[in-house]
C-alpha cells in the first residue's frame, strides 16, 4: 500500500545519485589533473629549492627515508614514504616565541607539533584515519535535503485524489505509518549513499582509514536523529493542507533559522526586543535544529575530540520529537476528509 511512496523515495534517491556521481567525477579529474603534484618526488624537489644536505636511507622494515637538512638554521625535514599508507613526515626546526602548540586535524592529514627544548617538532600523517564525523556532517546535509523533499506524504496524497486514497483496504493509521517507514529508510539510504560515495573519492587519492573511536557514535546518531526529528515535524505541518504545502517545505529552513537566531541573540533593552526574543525562545523549544549540536571538544590531556555533556539529552529530545511529532501526523492524517 505504500508503492507511490517507494516510487517518490526512489525517485529522490535517483538525484542524490546523479549529484553524487557529478561529485566522483569532479574526483576524477582533479585526481588526474593533480597527479604529479600529489607525488611525493614532486613535493621534495619543492622543499629541497634551498641550499640544503639530503640523505636517502631504508629503514629495517623496508620503509624508504628521505632526510632534508638546511644548515642554515638547522631544520631537518624527515619524510617517511609508507607507499599506501601515505606519508609520515616530521619537521624538525627552531621554535618560534609566536607559534602555539596544537594539534590539528583535517580530514585523514592529522598534525601534531610539540615541544622539545628550543626546538619545535611538528609531524604530518598524510593518511591518518580519517574521524567518522568529517563523513557524517556531509551526509546530514544530504540527509536534510531528502528529509525537506520527503516531508509531505500525506498533503500528495491529499492534493487532487484523496477520495481515490481513501478507498485503500488498509487503515488509515496503518498507511500513515508505513509511508513514514518509507521515507525514513530513504533518508538513512541517502545518508549512506553519501558516506559510500565520500569514501570511494577519497580512494581516489588515498586508501580510506576511518577513525570510529571517541564521538563517532555520538555523530551517528545525532546525524539520523536530527533529520527524522526534521522530517516528522514538517510531516505534522503538512498533514493536513491539500494546496500549498510545497510553501510549507520551501519556507521552513528560513523561518527556523530566523526563530532559533533570535532565540538566542538578544535584541536590545525594549520591551518589544524582549518579547520577540522570549517568544522565539519558547518557539525554539519544539524545534529540532534547536537540539542538533555538532560542537565537539578537545581534550587537552588526551587530544580526542569529545561530545558536550549534554549531547546524550539532545539526541533523546531529537528522538522523541520524532515520535511526537509523527503520532501528530497520524493523527491528522486520520481526520482529513474527502
Amino acid at each position: 500500500m505504500t508503492y507511490v511512496e517507494w516510487l517518490r523515495v526512489r525517485n529522490a534517491l535517483r538525484v542524490v545519485a546523479i549529484i553524487l556521481g557529478v561529485f566522483l567525477l569532479v574526483a576524477v579529474v582533479l585526481r588526474i589533473s593533480y597527479n604529479r603534484q600529489l607525488a611525493t618526488d614532486e613535493i621534495i624537489e619543492h622543499i629541497s629549492s634551498h641550499p640544503h644536505t639530503t640523505t636517502h636511507v631504508t629503514l629495517p622494515g623496508g620503509v624508504p627515508r628521505t632526510i632534508i637538512t638546511y644548515p642554515d638554521d638547522g631544520t631537518v625535514i624527515t619524510i617517511d614514504n609508507v607507499g599506501w599508507g601515505g606519508r609520515h613526515v616530521v619537521v624538525t626546526e627552531p621554535l618560534s616565541h609566536h607559534e602555539d602548540i596544537h594539534q590539528i586535524t583535517i580530514g585523514s592529514i592529522h598534525a601534531v607539533q610539540t615541544r622539545s627544548g628550543n626546538k619545535s617538532v611538528t609531524t604530518f600523517d598524510t593518511d591518518a584515519p580519517a574521524p567518522f564525523y568529517f563523513y557524517m556532517a556531509v551526509a546530514d546535509v544530504i540527509a536534510l535535503i531528502v528529509a525537506t523533499v520527503l516531508a509531505a506524504p500525506f498533503a500528495r496524497e491529499a492534493d487532487g485524489h484523496l477520495e481515490i486514497a481513501a478507498t485503500k483496504p488498509v487503515s488509515r493509521a496503518a498507511y500513515a505509518a508505513g509511508a513514514i517507514g518509507v521515507d525514513v529508510a530513504g533518508i538513512v539510504l541517502a545518508s549512506l549513499m553519501t558516506v559510500v560515495a565520500l569514501l570511494i573519492a577519497q580512494a581516489f587519492f588515498e586508501i580510506p582509514r576511518v577513525d570510529f573511536s571517541g564521538v563517532s557514535i555520538q555523530v551517528v546518531l545525532m546525524g539520523v536523529a536530527f533529520p527524522l526529528a526534521w522530517y516528522a515535524m514538517l510531516a505534522a505541518a503538512t498533514s493536513s493542507l491539500r494546496r500549498g504545502y510545497g510553501a510549507v517545505l520551501g519556507f521552513a529552513w528560513p523561518v527556523v533559522l530566523i526563530v532559533v537566531t533570535f532565540a538566542h541573540v538578544p535584541l536590545g533593552d525594549s520591551i518589544f526586543g524582549q518579547v520577540i526574543n522570549h517568544f522565539c525562545w519558547a518557539v525554539s523549544r519544539i524545534l529540532p535544529l534547536t537540539y542538533a549540536n555538532f560542537q565537539f571538544n578537545e581534550d587537552q590531556a588526551t587530544g580526542q575530540i569529545i561530545a558536550p555533556g549534554n549531547f546524550g539529552l539532545r539526541v533523546a529530545i531529537e528522538a522523541v520529537l520524532f515520535l511526537v511529532y509523527s503520532a501528530l501526523a497520524v493523527a491528522q492524517w486520520r481526520r482529513v476528509e474527502a
